[in-house]
């Protein structure tokens, strides 16, 4: 039975980046709802890639071309796909120069997320529901939906900034200087005004709803909604047996933020103790944290930066268990794909994956090298450990993380809001 039904229109707002909201959009329009999506910059077919890539080398971002490129929707009429290229420059170019200190990153932030829903209101109308990224809404483009008699959907995909904010001040050791926000953030206030301006907030996981209850918000504003995982990921790990030296994973951003203190001083005492294993970093090289040569450069470690999803596979298919120490996370995808996967977890509640702990992962608590350690030794030294935990995990994402799962609960909540 259709919750609503094909007269509904949803207008979803990404903001400035590419994050999931895309998934999204597609997903509720192969619900057969009329969806129209505001983006970024949208280059034409006829730029070439190398183009787009030497514009990108200038703004410090490789292979922009790829990320660009995701943002083509496959389902979605091209006349209901709205481009603010315009803030999404200024905020490169604002981004340039906080680099070089002239003015602060916040600011920089601030300035072009507001100019984004400053450009994105002339297309805010004829819809019922305007699903906006947070920090996208300001600029007046909330107030114009709300105006236009739109119910607004706020879409927050990370903890409450201030548990982000004391999160990473324990990473850094209690050091304020190296984090690029604080309490008093322009940015993360915007963010959160976004969402005292929302009738519903959606979050993309129990942690980041517990975050803002902790933080003064009521409970009954706030929905959780899980993303989808692809479902080429489920099961490709089916063999538990480690054949010669075992294989640990990790994929993301290495950074501050994901733990990779966590994991240097891991493997170095690992090493210490003897043990053997290579290491394999999938994902960039996050700026926040200094990685010391002699870590990068051990021969049981492997840094293969950006790797395109399709070729995440074989990563998956070759490790033996996979880590993931984050600090602060909203529900990591890089994390739910290894589960996905098959493979057996180890990660903290700070990764806001659905672990139940010893069942479909392990759970570790945050900023702790020795239970990361214990975890490792544990899980390398019992095959039926790792097989049942790894047949769980992929169980858990089949099951409740689809794309198609995540449209229905979405229309739940435009239903909720449009029969109040």
């Amino acid at each position: 039975m259709k919750l609503i039904n094909k007269n509904l229109t949803i207008i979803v707002s990404t903001g400035q980046g590419r994050l999931h909201l895309l998934e999204s959009a597609q997903s509720l329009n192969n619900k057969d709802i009329q969806v129209k999506v505001i983006t970024g910059w949208l280059p034409s077919k006829y730029i070439p890639n190398v183009l787009i890539d030497f514009f990108g080398f200038f703004l410090g971002r490789s292979k922009l071309s790829v990320g660009l490129r995701k943002r083509n929707l496959y389902n979605i009429k091209s006349t209901h796909i709205f481009s603010c290229w315009k803030s999404e420059f200024l905020i490169q170019i604002l981004f340039l120069l906080s680099s070089i200190g002239v003015l602060k990153r916040d600011l920089a932030a601030t300035i072009g997320w507001k100019m984004f829903g400053y450009e994105s209101r002339k297309y805010i109308k004829q819809a019922d529901i305007f699903h906006v990224r947070s920090g996208s809404g300001q600029g007046n483009a909330i107030k114009k939906a709300k105006e236009n008699g739109m119910k607004v959907v706020v879409d927050h995909s990370i903890a409450h900034p201030l548990e982000l904010y004391q999160q990473l001040l324990k990473a850094n050791n209690g050091h304020s200087k190296d984090i690029d926000f604080g309490e008093d953030s322009r940015f993360w206030n915007m963010v959160l005004k976004d969402c005292h301006d929302a009738d519903l907030i959606q979050v993309n996981s129990t942690y980041v709803k517990d975050s803002f209850v902790k933080n003064g918000f009521d409970a009954d504003k706030l929905r959780v909604v899980h993303l989808g995982v692809r479902q080429d990921f489920l099961s490709i790990k089916t063999n538990y047996a480690i054949q010669g030296v075992p294989n640990i994973l990790f994929t993301g951003g290495f950074g501050l933020r994901k733990g990779a203190n966590i994991i240097i001083k891991t493997v170095s005492e690992l090493n210490r103790m003897g043990v053997r294993f290579n290491l394999n970093i999938v994902g960039s090289i996050m700026n926040d944290l200094s990685i010391p040569s002699e870590f990068s450069d051990l021969p049981n470690v492997k840094m293969h930066g950006h790797v395109e999803q399709d070729k995440l596979k074989a990563f998956f298919l070759s490790s033996d268990l996979y880590i993931f120490p984050s600090y602060c996370e909203g529900s990591a995808q890089s994390l739910k794909e290894a589960m996905a996967a098959g493979l057996p977890v180890i990660a903290t509640k700070q990764g806001g994956a659905p672990i139940i702990d010893r069942e479909n992962g392990i759970i570790i608590l945050d900023d702790s090298v020795d239970e990361l350690i214990q975890s490792i030794v544990e899980l390398l030294g019992n095959e039926s450990l790792r097989a049942e935990i790894g047949k769980n995990a992929s169980s858990t994402i089949g099951s409740n993380h689809t794309w198609d799962k995540y449209a229905y609960n979405t229309l739940k909540i435009y239903k909720e809001l449009l029969t109040k």
